[in-house]
């Protein structure tokens, strides 16, 4: 098996990880090199059974290898006839669209520095997600071919977009690297992070998220699992199945929420103060009746601002807050289940399964290991 994967970033690390994990159990032989490595060179050299390929490879390789040996991974190449296993970018834009319209943010715009495949998909994906729940669209920003590792040539005309969006303002940026940037020019253009700009990125990538200030919330995708379908393909072709032209789409796992979103931007004290207090206290089994003391209110009158503000109900957004505490724990602990149940407000784990399937659409247990599978393990 011939892999051309950078090892440098967190997706392909992980990439790597899924595949060399079923390839060291089937006993296959892996050659890895680096995308700018001379892959006609590679495929002669070496003739290999499988070459897996990242997005944008060198077309020089196919007249080596045929179609049917190819797999592409983290991108869709499905028209030219080659198997690709990608992440199912509408659902990133979802997921990213609907975690900002829960912090009350009604206009959003999007960040990226290419033209590539998975930035244009996931920026046209966000902006139909937000046309279909009527949130303000503001134009967005981006160079072709830039690098945020670069210097930007163009910085003031990215302090002028920046300082010429209307506060509060959502920005998608495809993904964290380019997150970070978005973060570095709103401390330059001295813009509250998340006061005036709720920022999120894609791909969860531990590092970049801390690094950023404040750090940053982004879309999890199961890396690992893109390489275990690779490895999945992989064996089928060499089983003499035929793979030409298969598509192979992963979802997302959720949105992880870090302080680069935590803000509620809406203009209503009671529901803000509401919420804060929910969220303060989700630590513990609350109702209706005790919210509504906590913050001395009728109840008919805190639902009917909850419904006009978020759009939904005051026991809808304890449930939301307690699922979210049993994320965070589900996440950052290996507490068990009855643990993560108590700690969350939940008073036994069935009531926390029930509750977090209908919230995240999985139990508790399955997102925890799907969450495992999200970051390339530099452990």
């Amino acid at each position: 098996m011939l892999i051309i994967l950078d090892a440098s970033s967190a997706w392909s690390r992980g990439i790597l990880r899924g595949f060399a994990g079923v390839a060291h159990e089937r006993g296959w032989t892996l050659l890895h090199y680096h995308p700018t490595a001379d892959l006609d060179w590679l495929a002669r050299e070496w003739k290999p059974d499988i070459a897996i390929l990242p997005p944008g490879y060198h077309q020089q390789i196919t007249p080596v290898i045929r179609r049917e040996q190819l797999i592409c991974v983290n991108c869709d190449r499905t028209t030219e006839g080659i198997a690709s296993v990608c992440v199912d970018e509408q659902k990133i834009a979802g997921i990213a669209l609907a975690h900002l319209v829960n912090k009350g943010i009604r206009r959003v715009t999007s960040f990226r520095f290419s033209e590539s495949q998975f930035a244009v998909e996931r920026e046209k994906y966000f902006y139909e997600a937000a046309a279909e729940n009527s949130v303000h669209i503001e134009p967005g920003w981006w160079v072709d071919n830039a690098e945020p590792s670069r210097h930007l040539e163009d910085a003031g005309e990215l302090v002028r977009w920046l300082k010429g969006l209307p506060k509060p303002c959502g920005v998608f940026a495809a993904c964290d690297a380019w997150a970070r940037v978005v973060a570095r020019y709103c401390r330059v253009s001295e813009i509250r992070i998340p006061d005036e700009i709720a920022l999120i990125g894609v791909d969860n990538d531990t590092i970049e998220c801390e690094l950023t200030a404040p750090p940053l919330s982004s879309i999890a995708i199961p890396w690992r699992t893109l390489g275990q379908e690779a490895a999945d393909l992989t064996h089928r072709a060499l089983a003499g199945m035929p793979i030409e032209g298969k598509r192979v789409v992963v979802a997302p796992l959720d949105a992880i929420a870090r302080r680069s979103t935590d803000v509620l931007a809406v203009a209503d004290s009671l529901v803000v103060k509401t919420v804060g207090w929910i969220c303060d206290n989700a630590d513990r089994r609350l109702t209706v009746p005790a919210v509504c003391r906590a913050v001395g209110t009728s109840r008919q009158r805190l639902e009917r601002r909850f419904r006009a503000v978020l759009g939904r109900t005051v026991m809808q957004e304890i449930r939301r807050a307690h699922v979210e505490t049993a994320k965070r724990l589900l996440s950052n602990t290996s507490l068990g289940l009855p643990r993560v149940a108590e700690l969350s407000g939940f008073t036994n784990p069935v009531l926390l399964s029930v509750a977090f399937r209908r919230e995240v659409g999985v139990p508790p247990g399955v997102y925890r290991r799907r969450l495992q599978s999200v970051q390339p393990g530099d452990d």
